[in-house]
C-alpha cells in the first residue's frame, strides 16, 4: 500500500515555473491537490502515479511518429514568457532579435506595476515593444478567478495600460488555484497529513465550483466590454479531466473548470520537464500532441499549449525545444509559447530566440504520436479524476451532512 506521501507526489505540482513573482506565493502549481478520504486515495489514486513506466516504452529508441494529417501544419509565431523585474536582459541586441522574429510578449506585472502613476519596468518593456509592432499579452496572478479581487485587477490594468498609453492583446490569468490551496498542497506533499485532511474537506464541492464557473463567464464578458481579450493558462491534467467525463479533479484543485468557462484561449502547461520529473525520461514529444488533440477537442481553436522549461530536462540542450515547437506548429497552434525568456537566454543564449521562432515556421513532416510512457501519464490523472468523482459524495456528505455528486462533464448541471 503506498503511502498518502506519494498520492500527493503524483499529482505532481511541478517545480518550474511561471514567474515566483505573483502567483507562487506558496509553491509551484500548475496542480494543486487535494483529496477526499486520505486511505482511500492514498491506496488508490496513488497506486497509478508509482507504478513503472511500461516495458515497451523504455525499450523503444526512438519516439514514434506518424504522417501529418492533412490540414496539419502551419506558421506560427513564437512567444515567450517573460517575468523578470530587471532590465539587464532587455539590451538593444535582444530587441533587435526579438522585432526581427516578431516574438510575442507574455509580461508578467504584479500590482506595484499598474498602480496609478506606477512608472516600472513593465510600463518600459510594454512601451518599448509597442514601439516595435510586438504583440504584448499581460500575464498576471489572479488565481483565485472566481473573486471580486480579479475583476478589480483587470480594471486596474487596463486603466494602467489607458494612462500610460500603452496597448496589449489582452490579459492572460494565471490560475493556479487559490494562495491557500497551495499552502496545504506543498505541506500535503511533505507527508503532512493534517494538511491533507484540510484538502480533502474544504476543496470539494460541487455547488461552489458552479458558482465559480458563473463568476469566471461575468468576468470574462467584463474584460470583453473594457476591450481586451481574457485567456487563462492552467495546468494540463484539466484536459484528463475532461477526457475522465468529469469536473472533479479541477474541483479537487480548486483550478478554473474548463469548459464550461469560455475564455478567449486556454494555454494549457504541457511542460515535458515536469512530466519527465514524475514519470520519467521516456516522456516524449508525443505527450504534447495528446495534449493538443485533447485541447482541441474540448475547446476548438480556443485550446492551446504551453511548452518549457527551458534549461530542464529534456530541454537541457536547444535540440528538443526546436522540435517540439515545430511539432506543434505542424500541429497547427499559431502562437506557440515558450517558458521563458530569462531562462531560454541563460542556457542556450540571446542566439537561440532565432533559431526558435524559425522553428515556429518550420512544420515537421510528421507528427509524433504519444509513447507507452505518455499514456501512461495521462491514465494516471484519468484515473484520478475518476476516483476523486467517485468519493465527492461521501466527502461532502461527512462535511455537509448532504452529499453532492461531482460535476459531470459535458453534461453538468453548471451549464445551465
Amino acid at each position: 500500500m503506498l503511502t498518502s506521501q506519494a498520492s500527493w507526489k503524483s499529482l505532481n505540482v511541478p517545480a518550474r515555473r511561471k514567474g515566483a513573482a505573483i502567483l507562487r506565493r506558496a509553491g509551484e502549481r500548475p496542480m494543486s491537490n487535494r483529496y477526499l478520504c486520505v486511505a482511500v486515495l492514498a491506496a488508490t489514486a496513488l497506486t497509478l502515479g508509482a507504478v513503472s513506466t511500461p516495458a515497451d516504452a523504455t525499450s523503444r529508441g526512438s519516439e514514434p511518429h506518424t504522417a501529418a494529417t492533412p490540414g496539419h501544419g502551419g506558421h506560427g509565431r513564437l512567444a515567450v514568457w517573460t517575468s523578470s523585474h530587471t532590465m539587464t536582459i532587455w539590451t538593444p541586441q535582444m530587441w533587435q532579435t526579438l522585432a526581427r522574429n516578431r516574438v510575442a510578449l507574455f509580461v508578467q506585472v504584479n500590482d506595484g506595476d499598474y498602480r496609478p502613476h506606477a512608472d516600472t519596468w513593465a510600463t518600459d518593456i510594454i512601451s518599448e515593444a509597442n514601439r516595435r509592432a510586438l504583440p504584448v499579452t499581460i500575464w498576471t496572478g489572479g488565481n483565485d478567478t472566481a473573486s471580486a479581487q480579479t475583476q478589480v485587477e483587470v480594471d486596474e490594468i487596463h486603466a494602467w495600460l489607458d494612462a500610460n498609453r500603452l496597448h496589449a492583446q489582452g490579459i492572460v490569468i494565471d490560475d493556479e488555484g487559490t494562495a491557500q490551496t497551495m499552502a496545504l498542497v506543498g505541506k500535503a506533499m511533505a507527508g503532512d497529513q493534517n494538511a491533507e485532511q484540510q484538502l480533502l474537506s474544504a476543496n470539494i464541492d460541487p455547488a461552489q465550483q458552479c458558482q465559480a464557473i458563473t463568476a469566471d463567464k461575468a468576468l470574462i464578458k467584463h474584460a470583453h466590454r473594457e476591450g481586451l481579450a481574457l485567456d487563462e493558462t492552467a495546468m494540463p491534467q484539466s484536459l484528463d479531466d475532461l477526457d475522465a467525463g468529469t469536473l472533479a479533479l479541477q474541483d479537487t484543485l480548486n483550478a478554473t473548470s474548463n469548459p464550461p468557462a469560455t475564455w478567449d484561449a486556454n494555454y494549457f502547461q504541457a511542460y515535458r520537464s515536469d512530466f519527465s520529473t514524475d514519470f520519467g525520461t521516456t516522456i516524449s514529444s508525443g505527450l504534447i500532441t495528446s495534449y493538443y488533440e485533447s485541447a482541441h477537442q474540448h475547446l476548438g481553436d480556443a485550446g492551446e499549449l504551453t511548452i518549457g522549461v527551458a534549461g530542464l530536462a529534456p530541454y537541457a540542450t536547444l535540440a528538443p525545444l526546436v522540435h517540439d515547437v515545430r511539432l506543434l506548429a505542424t500541429l497547427g497552434q499559431k502562437t506557440i509559447p515558450i517558458f521563458s525568456l530569462e531562462q531560454i537566454v541563460a542556457t542556450y543564449g540571446p542566439e537561440s530566440i532565432n533559431s526558435l521562432a524559425a522553428a515556429a515556421h518550420e512544420p515537421l513532416a510528421t507528427v509524433d504520436q504519444p509513447s507507452a510512457a505518455d499514456l501512461h501519464a495521462r491514465a494516471t490523472y484519468q484515473q484520478l479524476a475518476k476516483e476523486v468523482a467517485a468519493l465527492t459524495p461521501q466527502t461532502t456528505r461527512t462535511r455537509d451532512g448532504v452529499p453532492q455528486q461531482a460535476n459531470n462533464y459535458p453534461n453538468t448541471s453548471c451549464a445551465a
